[in-house]
């Protein structure tokens, strides 16, 4: 590597301290830590002996592979939005909370893992979910004789394994519009392993559900 290239990585180091500090110390958020990578950017391709129309030309390529998957994020947010304005997502939880509480007492924490995991596609954000379904989760598991702990491992197994499937996540789209991978194409390729995962998330409940997994 030429002088430039180690100057470039140094300025790439410095950039990431800066990072990890700011947003641990000083609160730094996205809109900040935007502002650090466009200056970093611009130093390192100074460095590099880049012009200002180089720079810019580079930027422009680079955020062009990221529009086709922020606009299919833009799309799939309008969903949510139609979901939680108009006052549907209480109504699809409540009903889907009655529907697991009328199952068998061997197969309750199944029925959390199913409703978690279809309520991933409503309701992508892992935090987001547990504030929502956690509180209506908690006193039902109670009642049918589930540990809390096997409802929040329900929950766990139904917000994770979905994401890898569900066009309502952001981060999936946007990850294959940047590998240059059809939606179509990757639920084929990985379909068969989403299987896989919840069979072995079935079995796991039903070894929580047996034992009373806890201690709470």
């Amino acid at each position: 590597m030429s002088k430039r290239h180690c100057a470039a990585l140094i300025i790439l180091l410095v950039n990431f301290i800066l990072l990890v500090y700011g947003v641990i110390k000083l609160g730094w958020y996205i809109s900040e830590i935007g502002g650090l990578f466009l200056l970093s950017g611009i130093i390192m391709g100074l460095i590099g002996g880049l012009t200002p129309s180089k720079m810019a030309n580079g930027f422009i390529s680079g955020a062009g592979d990221m529009v086709s998957g922020a606009l299919i994020i833009g799309v799939a947010q309008t969903i949510l939005v139609i979901i939680t304005s108009g006052g549907l997502l209480d109504t699809i939880l409540y009903y889907a909370a009655g529907l697991v509480e009328q199952l068998p007492p061997a197969i309750n924490a199944i029925g959390m893992f199913i409703v978690q995991l279809f309520l991933n596609f409503i309701v992508p954000s892992g935090s987001g979910q547990a504030a929502l379904t956690m509180p209506i989760m908690a006193p039902l598991a109670d009642i049918m004789g589930v540990t809390r702990q096997t409802a929040v491992l329900a929950f766990q197994l139904g917000d994770g394994i979905s994401n890898m499937i569900f066009p309502t996540s952001g981060v999936l789209l946007a990850g294959l519009a940047v590998a240059g991978i059809s939606f179509t194409k990757w639920v084929k390729w990985v379909f068969p392993y989403l299987l896989i995962q919840v069979a072995i998330a079935i079995i796991f409940l039903i070894i929580a559900q047996s034992i009373q997994y806890g201690p709470f």
